[in-house]
């Protein structure tokens, strides 16, 4: 019984979270894409707004990948200008590994999926529903860990 504590108490909270997204016109997808985040970020309390920032990031970095592509597309075609957005974009993803505090690659990645995945133009509506979902994910993994650790803790002091 004790082993069924954290993935009974994270499903009920991914459960949860869903129709609080839901509810808030929040794309559910989004929320799980932040969660997807938080557990590449490192999962912990530490490691949480870090993996935001650079979720957040990453989504900006898709808002200029996006305008330069869009930009240069008449002036040099579509191949070139792909080619040169998204140059852009992973230099710059990758750059910031160098960067203490925001050098988190991955959740730059995982920004820009997040952002060219939803298929809404770089506005700033858009930024604050992904940003939102994003937040929605990172928040309900931080919760998810943290309760299972203690509800997990408790189970074993018990036992």
């Amino acid at each position: 019984m004790k082993n069924l504590v954290a993935p009974v108490l994270t499903a009920l909270i991914a459960a949860v979270s869903s129709v609080i997204c839901a509810r808030l016109s929040i794309p559910v997808w989004v929320m799980f894409i932040g969660w997807i985040a938080f557990v590449a970020g490192g999962m912990s309390k530490k490691t949480a707004v870090p993996t935001f920032l650079c979720a957040v990031l990453g989504v900006l970095l898709g808002f200029i990948g996006a305008w330069t592509i869009g930009a240069a597309t008449n002036a040099v075609g579509a191949d070139l200008a792909l080619l040169i957005g998204v140059f852009i974009i992973v230099l710059a993803a990758l750059l910031a590994q160098h960067i203490a505090v925001i050098n988190l690659v991955v959740c730059y990645f995982i920004g820009m999926t997040t952002f060219f995945a939803s298929g809404l133009p770089p506005s700033g509506e858009t930024g604050v529903l992904l940003l939102a979902g994003l937040f929605a994910g990172v928040l309900s993994g931080l919760l998810a860990v943290t309760l299972s650790s203690l509800a997990v803790g408790a189970s074993n002091e018990a036992g």
